[in-house]
C-alpha cells in the first residue's frame, strides 16, 4: 500500500498508514513544535470546539453526533498515548490507521466524521505546530466543550483548566511499526489495564482508572471496535463529567457474549430497573471498565471476564446503595439502579432485585453475584467510589493522569505568554 501525501512545499511519500501522512498542509509540516505561546494554544482550542460546535447538539438512543465526534478525537489521542512503553512512543501522533484496532479514527482525523474533520484546523497550524502537539491540544479541547455543558447547567461543578499545566515540544513519529499490540485488549480485563496504564505508562490504579474516565465521551461501535453502545446513557454521553464512575457503582451489569455474533468480543450491558434502550440507548461496559471496581469471587482473585461469566455464576455486577449514596443524591436526581425508591440498607434481595433483575428476590440468589456487593474487591474499588461520590476528586486525579499519559518520553516546555 503507498500512501501519497501531496502539498505546496511538500511531498512525502510511505508505506506507512501514519496521521502525518494524511493531513493537509499548505507547507512543510513541522515534526517538532518549537516555540507556542498561550495565545496560539487558545486559537488551536477555539477552531476545535467550534467544529464541535458546528455539530447538532441533539441525542436520541442511537444518535448523538457531538458525543460520537468528541469520542472519536479522545481516542484519537488516547490510542496514540497508550503505546508507550520503555522510554519508546507516548504522544507523539503516530498510529496505524490500518490497524483493527484504530478503526474509526481517520473520520474524525481527516476523512471528515458527520463531514467535520481536525484536519481542517490542523491545516492552518501545520507549519509550525507539531500533529502530536496538536493532537493533544485537540482532546483537550473537546473535554473542555463538553465540561462546558455540566457548568452550564449547574453552576456549582467545576470548571477543568488544561492550558496551564499544557507543555509543548512533542515531536511527531511518521511510522511507529513496534506499536502493534500494545494497546490494551478489553477481553483481558484489568490484567490489560496493569500491563498498559500501570507498568508501562507509570500510573497507580487511582490515576488509571481516572483516566479511563474519558469514556464518559462517546461510545462504541461494532464498526470500530467490535463493541456496541453508550458508557452512559445517550444523552450524557456528550458531558465530560463523572457520570462513568458513577454507572459502573450505581447501574447493573449483566454479561453479554458474543457481541453482533463475534464470539472474540465480549462486553456487559444495563440490567437494572432502569434500562432503556428505546429511551437511553443501549448502555454497555467492558471487561476492562467494571473490573477496576470487580472481581468474579468473593477473595478478588479472579479477575471479570464476561466471556466466561455465567461459569463462574457471575451474572450480575452490583454495588450496595449505601456506598454511592452521595453519588446518586448529587448526580442521579437519587437513583439506584433506576429507582427512587431505594430498599433499605439490610434488604440485600430487594437491592439485587432492583440491580439485577426482578426474578432474582431469594436469599439463595445471592449465588449470582460477581463477589460480594458489600466488599468489592476489584484493584481501583476505592477509587471507582470516590470519583463516583465526588467529581471534584476525580478531575484532580485525571488532570494528574492525563499530564503523565501525554507528556510520557518528552522533555517539554510550557506556553509563553
Amino acid at each position: 500500500m503507498s500512501l501519497q501525501k501531496e502539498a505546496v512545499g511538500t511531498t512525502a511519500s510511505t508505506t506507512w498508514a501514519s496521521p502525518y501522512y494524511m493531513m493537509t498542509c499548505p507547507g512543510t509540516q513541522a515534526l517538532t513544535t518549537r516555540r507556542m505561546t498561550e495565545a496560539t494554544y487558545d486559537e488551536i482550542t477555539a477552531e476545535v470546539i467550534g467544529l464541535y460546535d458546528s455539530l447538532p447538539s441533539t441525542c436520541t438512543a442511537t444518535e448523538c453526533p457531538q458525543a460520537d465526534w468528541a469520542g472519536c478525537v479522545l481516542r484519537m489521542a488516547g490510542h496514540d498515548f497508550m503505546d508507550y512503553k520503555d522510554g519508546e512512543g507516548g504522544a507523539d501522533g503516530c498510529v496505524d490507521l490500518t490497524d483493527a484496532d484504530n478503526a474509526g479514527l481517520a473520520e474524525c482525523l481527516h476523512v471528515g466524521e458527520f463531514g467535520i474533520s481536525i484536519d481542517s484546523a490542523y491545516q492552518h497550524y501545520c507549519e509550525s505546530v507539531s500533529l502530536a502537539d496538536f493532537l493533544v491540544i485537540a482532546a483537550e479541547a473537546v473535554m473542555t466543550a463538553s465540561r462546558k455543558h455540566v457548568t452550564e447547567a449547574d453552576p456549582s461543578r467545576s470548571a477543568i483548566d488544561f492550558k496551564s499545566s499544557f507543555k509543548f515540544g512533542r515531536t511527531t513519529a511518521t511510522a511507529c511499526e513496534w506499536a502493534h499490540g500494545r494497546l490494551p485488549n478489553p477481553e483481558d480485563s484489568c490484567t490489560a489495564v496493569q500491563e498498559t496504564f500501570v507498568d508501562s505508562m507509570g500510573l497507580t490504579w487511582a490515576e488509571a482508572a481516572a483516566l479511563m474516565g474519558v469514556h464518559t465521551l462517546g461510545r462504541a461501535q461494532v464498526a470500530n471496535s467490535g463493541y456496541d453502545g453508550w458508557w452512559s446513557s445517550a444523552v450524557m454521553s456528550r458531558n465530560f463529567n463523572n457520570d462513568y464512575f458513577v454507572s459502573i457503582l450505581a447501574k447493573g451489569w449483566a454479561p453479554e457474549v458474543a457481541v453482533a455474533g463475534n464470539s472474540a468480543k465480549n462486553q456487559w450491558k444495563r440490567a437494572d430497573s432502569g434500562a432503556n434502550e428505546t429511551t437511553l440507548g443501549k448502555e454497555m461496559m467492558l471487561n476492562t471498565d467494571l473490573c477496576l471496581a470487580f472481581t468474579m469471587d468473593n477473595e478478588g482473585t479472579v479477575e471479570l471476564d464476561a466471556a466466561t461469566a455465567a461459569s463462574h455464576e457471575c451474572l450480575c455486577t452490583w454495588d450496595i446503595p449505601v456506598s454511592v449514596s452521595e453519588a446518586t443524591e448529587k448526580y442521579e436526581e437519587g437513583r439506584f439502579c433506576g429507582s427512587t425508591t431505594i430498599p433499605g440498607k439490610s434488604n440485600f434481595r430487594q437491592q439485587r432485585a432492583l440491580c439485577c433483575g426482578a426474578e432474582f428476590t431469594k436469599v439463595s440468589d445471592s449465588s449470582i453475584d460477581c463477589g460480594l456487593p458489600v466488599d468489592p474487591k476489584g484493584p481501583a474499588y476505592q477509587s471507582v467510589k470516590r470519583f463516583a461520590n465526588d467529581e471534584d476528586v476525580w478531575i484532580r486525579v485525571f488532570k494528574k493522569a492525563w499530564n503523565i499519559a501525554t507528556t510520557n518520553g518528552f522533555s517539554l516546555r510550557r506556553l509563553r505568554s
